[in-house]
């Protein structure tokens, strides 16, 4: 336990946090701090963490989320504009806030979360903040890469990477702080593949959980070897066009590409790194008649899949031609019906 009873309520990347904790605990956290790591991994809920520490919270009747001292922009807007961040355009903007003395007469804290957002022009007024910070405050963003910012803001801020969380550790976070049934837990935390806001998500919308695990079992019901069968299945999977069936279809390939990866452990000789404990018979007949070579090439198979959709690949396509490559080909995949 730390003297920051805010973070040890985090779950995973303890020695990320730990190192946050401590140079904020000795006045040196950066006035602008990027953390990076996958979407719902817990890189938002670490930076109110630390606002919340910071800000002091329990001084304040409101808490965090009506303290005066903290700004936050965490909306589902597509894109973060000008208007938001620099100062006269509307109320409320980053640079309007940060221009007012803190009204507890501490620190200020702002955190713009998925800053990856910005726009060009929100950027360059974002960046004018980052290089002449007013005495006190804190500019806490997170994005998925640094990659999806600007050079100029990603080389003045305190970076720090957020990784996945074991599925184990996700899990027993469900059942004991969120009161999930454990066969519920230990789906959701495999799907989550290591993100766990999005295990809570799932956990608590039984039919998304629902959804998700039948897709799967779509995937390992496929008979192989029969070109017939592959095609149906690529029909039937098959997503909307549109940006909307893009998702639905990459988070289609992240599930799949998670079994096809413990069958690979499986069949290299490392059963210990197999996550998926709810389909653990179907991982173990997939590395029965696959070997590990094969599995890491349908591995890369998905992998080349997801590409190829971000770069605007037609979903049904591109699913006949991934679907026969790895059950029509040989040697075909072994049935491994959940």
């Amino acid at each position: 336990m730390s003297a920051w009873p805010e973070l040890d309520l985090l779950l995973g990347n303890r020695d990320s946090v730990a190192r946050l904790g401590a140079s904020a605990a000795a006045g040196r956290l950066g006035h602008a701090v990027l953390l990076t790591g996958p979407a719902q991994v817990g890189k938002t809920a670490l930076c109110l963490a630390l606002a919340a520490e910071l800000l002091g919270r329990r001084s304040w009747p409101g808490g965090l989320a009506g303290h005066p001292d903290l700004w936050l922009e965490d909306s589902g807007d597509e894109a973060v504009r000008i208007d938001r961040v620099r100062a006269g355009r509307e109320p409320g903007s980053l640079q309007e806030f940060l221009a007012k003395r803190p009204y507890m007469g501490g620190a200020r804290v702002a955190v713009l979360a998925r800053a990856d957002r910005l726009t060009e022009q929100a950027a360059n007024s974002l960046l004018k903040t980052i290089e002449e910070p007013p005495p006190g405050s804190h500019l806490l963003l997170t994005a998925t890469t640094a990659e999806g910012l600007p050079a100029t803001i990603v080389s003045r801020c305190q970076r720090t990477a957020l990784g996945p969380v074991g599925s184990a550790e996700i899990s027993a976070w469900l059942r004991t702080r969120h009161g999930v049934a454990d066969r519920v837990a230990e789906q959701a935390a495999e799907l989550a593949a290591g993100r766990p806001g999005r295990a809570l998500r799932l956990a608590t919308d039984p039919s998304s959980l629902a959804e998700e695990l039948s897709i799967l079992d779509h995937f390992l019901e496929i008979v192989p070897g029969d070109p017939g069968a592959a095609l149906a299945a690529a029909s039937e999977l098959a997503p909307a066009a549109g940006a909307e069936g893009r998702e639905r279809l990459l988070l289609d390939l992240a599930i799949w590409a998670s079994f096809v990866r413990d069958a690979a452990a499986a069949a290299a000789g490392a059963p210990e790194l197999v996550r998926w404990a709810s389909r653990r018979d179907a991982v173990d007949r997939w590395a029965a008649g696959t070997p590990a070579a094969r599995a890491g090439e349908i591995l890369d198979k998905l992998i080349g899949a997801t590409a190829a959709v971000v770069a605007n690949a037609q979903p049904r396509l591109l699913l006949e031609v991934l679907f026969l490559e790895i059950f029509a080909g040989r040697p075909a995949q072994p049935a491994a019906t959940p």
